[in-house]
């Protein structure tokens, strides 16, 4: 699958340009932390409002909300799965928070977005923006503390998370957003993916090169990131009558590497980012190996 493996060494092309800035000095701890607030509060927003409202799929209202609980579930599915990892692997506690959120929470923005516009069509683009409302949900709220070690509520309501609920409300109300407005919203939302990629570059950047692949529980961590939960999320969708489309996206999305929110949040909030980044550098490098094999089922 073409699409995948052009976007996964577009993303790495946009690690190794971080990895290179932090090492040369161009891009510093304090701008790293810099650039991670201003992605997460208010680049990546516009990006999620833009794309659910930029589009020229139309589903009814009871389709958006059955896509948000379907979204929902998987989450919480995949948060069952992280929690007799940890508990079956023992990791350190400064790390359970890091192997907890990257497992149930994969990259459905970054990447989850163009495979599953690549391979399901126009529709799946709708439905995978969707699923990022409770993605962002999670990942500000209980994301925030499994990586911390703390929950500031007043957090739930971020930026991001508002911004995908208030597009998601105007679409099922139809109500007519200014093309201007969308199209300036989309004009720097653009900056999202290559921001989050300079930032997780920038981090690994300033981890000596021999402390990369020293993590063993990197191992059935993306085989259960990159494989398993995919493959139960398919079983378990054939005792539904959810729609065609909908399930492809619910099972690309849990086949998606580490979510590069992490290593953001870690930044922000505290918690082990490096760790964060090495999960997020080798379970993207192998999905360029699993994508084309979970799009070769649809």
């Amino acid at each position: 699958m073409s699409a995948a493996l052009h976007q996964i060494a577009v993303i790495f092309i946009g690690i190794a340009a971080g990895f290179l800035c932090r090492r040369l000095g161009v891009l510093t701890e304090q701008g790293t932390g810099t650039l991670s607030n201003l992605v997460v509060k208010l680049i990546l927003p516009l990006y999620l409002f833009s794309a659910i409202l930029n589009t020229s799929v139309d589903v009814a209202a009871g389709g958006v909300l059955t896509a948000l609980l379907y979204s929902a579930l998987l989450f919480l599915f995949s948060g069952l799965v992280a929690w007799l990892f940890v508990i079956l692997t023992r990791p350190k506690a400064g790390d359970r928070g890091v192997y907890l959120f990257e497992l149930m929470c994969g990259n459905v923005t970054y990447i989850g977005i163009p495979v599953c516009t690549a391979v399901l069509g126009p529709s799946a683009a709708f439905y995978a923006s969707l699923l990022n409302i409770p993605y962002n949900l999670i990942c500000f709220s209980l994301g925030v503390y499994l990586l911390a070690g703390r929950l500031p509520w007043r957090k739930i309501f971020n930026p991001a998370f508002l911004a995908a609920l208030a597009a998601a409300i105007l679409y099922m109300l139809r109500v007519p957003v200014p093309p201007l407005l969308l199209d300036g919203c989309a004009f720097i939302g653009q900056a999202t993916s290559p921001c989050a990629m300079l930032i997780i570059g920038s981090v690994l950047g300033g981890v000596p090169l021999g402390k990369l692949f020293n993590e063993w529980r990197a191992l059935p961590y993306v085989a259960l990131r990159l494989g398993a939960i995919a493959a139960l999320v398919m079983l378990l969708l054939r005792f539904t009558q959810a729609d065609p489309v909908l399930s492809g996206v619910l099972v690309l999305m849990a086949a998606m590497p580490a979510a590069t929110n992490s290593t953001m949040l870690c930044t922000i909030y505290g918690g082990n980012r490096e760790l964060s980044a090495k999960l997020i550098f080798l379970s993207t490098a192998l999905s360029a190996v699993t994508i084309p094999l979970w799009a070769a089922c649809f």
